[in-house]
């Protein structure tokens, strides 16, 4: 401490000594203020920077989306902003990164890369993390734009929301308040906001003060400085993070340790006989494509709202497929329907909606057709199998209960020569011998929709609102009491 003697302003009875702080410990305060405001700064700045780039381009006609899932790992990664940039036709080329609109779902994008030249002038795609093309080729006509620029963190907040994790969401949040709470710690040295000094009569007080103002006046020149530099530290870090303009869309980079399209759970491997024509277990983490555990090996890909939740090892604790109403998987492979085959699929839904668990269509996507050898609820939670023994006529047979309570079921319906039969939870619940015959047919299996017109008690909406697991089918046969028994009894 240091005592100056001050003048008082006229008509004050005497003077007065104030006790004055002084020294080392103030200056330190005022350099700890100034470099946590600066610090604080730069981080604001930084994420202005990003925020800036990624939404910038949309003013001149280009397309920011943020990236949602990780079928494009490693290059781009959930939570990363992706602005593509509108190109000729003549100009899309093999290994470029495109912006499209997504061919199994209406009103939704995909990004993934340009793999191969498909037939008629169509382009097949790929995500770079998936073992597997996409299975349906889309016409140039589709394409929004090409990937130009990558933000990376920007949609993050978007991935959280999407997925529930709202405690990351008010973490974040209120890092966020302080930070900018920390950015105005040192704006009293900055702009020198202080008191007017009472006039100093000492010599040594008069020092005193000179040393005080030179050094705010070394401080403020210091931040202003400092705050230019975090403005050009932000700008530079944004840019320095992405990538630059093609670093994430130059090509493909190898990701060995991904595991989208493959099982993160090596103790869930279904087994599968030889009949198998499709089996998915659902055993990804995330992704847009499921494996197929059967002897073909053949891949499901997932559209719309179609998501993989995540479970454990333990019995009837795996992981699963959730469906939302809007999403399906479909299959690439055409397949010809024979005249005896097996459903079989867990599920679980509370709805009253009803809709499609799987079905043989004879297109791959979209609603331009008709279901045949379709395994769906009706509006009243029942299970039926609906076939099309003619292309005029329809027949279907449907369960006495219903089974939309919301608990898990196994449900498998085989059709054969003799009969249809449907298994809930390893019981036969009805055998109809008046539903035996089905047209041979070529067409290709989806799960979670198709259009179920014309079937009996079939809904108006073919989309099913719930969750499924361990869908398999039989393509060419139809399975036997004690097999369905042993499944069911395996858990899911």
């Amino acid at each position: 401490m240091s005592t100056i003697d001050l003048k008082l302003r006229p008509g004050a009875a005497a003077a007065a000594s104030i006790t004055v702080p002084l020294g080392a410990s103030r200056s330190w305060l005022d350099w700890t203020r100034l470099a946590l405001g600066t610090a604080s700064r730069v981080v604001l700045y930084s994420l202005l920077g990003l925020m800036v780039y990624a939404a910038a381009p949309a003013a001149l006609g280009w397309s920011p989306t943020t990236v949602m899932t990780g079928s494009m790992e490693p290059r781009i990664q959930p939570g990363d902003v992706v602005v593509a940039k509108p190109v000729a036709a003549a100009d899309v080329h093999r290994g470029q990164v495109l912006l499209f609109d997504d061919p199994d779902q209406a009103g939704h994008l995909r990004l993934h890369r340009y793999h191969d030249n498909g037939q008629a002038g169509q382009i097949v795609t790929k995500g770079d993390a998936n073992p597997s093309v996409d299975s349906t080729p889309i016409d140039r006509s589709a394409v929004i734009g090409v990937g130009f620029l990558r933000v990376p963190y920007v949609g993050t907040p978007f991935v959280w929301a999407a997925g529930h994790q709202y405690g990351h969401l008010l973490v974040t949040g209120g890092l966020l308040i302080l930070v900018v709470l920390l950015s105005r710690n040192d704006r009293y040295l900055l702009r020198d906001e202080r008191p007017a000094s009472p006039r100093v009569t000492a010599p040594a007080g008069r020092r005193v003060q000179r040393r005080r103002e030179r050094r705010l006046r070394r401080l403020k020149t210091a931040g202003g400085a400092i705050g230019l530099a975090a403005i050009g530290g932000g700008l530079a870090l944004t840019l320095v993070v992405s990538g630059g303009a093609h670093a994430a869309f130059a090509a493909p980079t190898a990701n060995p340790t991904s595991s989208f399209g493959a099982g993160n759970y090596d103790c869930l491997q279904d087994t599968y006989n030889s009949q198998t024509s499709y089996g998915f277990p659902y055993n990804e983490t995330s992704g847009t494509t499921t494996a197929d555990g059967s002897s073909f090996a053949r891949v499901g890909t997932l559209s719309g709202g179609a998501t993989f939740v995540a479970g454990s090892c333990a019995t009837n604790q795996s992981p699963y497929l959730q469906l939302d109403g809007t999403g399906q998987v479909t299959t690439a492979v055409n397949l010809t329907g024979q005249a005896a085959f097996t459903i079989e699929t867990w599920f679980r839904t509370t709805s009253a909606a009803g809709g499609t668990l799987a079905a043989f269509t004879a297109a791959q996507t979209g609603t331009n057709t008709t279901a045949d050898r379709a395994l769906y609820l009706t509006t009243a939670g029942k299970i039926a199998l609906g076939v099309r023994p003619t292309s005029s006529t329809t027949k279907a047979t449907t369960t006495s209960a219903s089974y939309n309570d919301g608990a898990w079921h196994h449900v498998v319906a085989t059709l054969s020569g003799t009969s249809t039969i449907i298994y809930v939870d390893g019981v036969a619940v009805v055998n109809d011998t008046t539903n035996k015959t089905v047209q041979t047919a070529a067409g290709y299996w989806r799960v979670g929709y198709a259009p179920l017109s014309g079937l009996p008690s079939a809904p108006t909406n073919g989309y099913f609102v719930g969750s499924v697991d361990g869908t398999t089918i039989y393509n060419n046969s139809a399975q036997t009491a004690s097999a369905v028994q042993a499944r069911y009894a395996a858990g899911r």
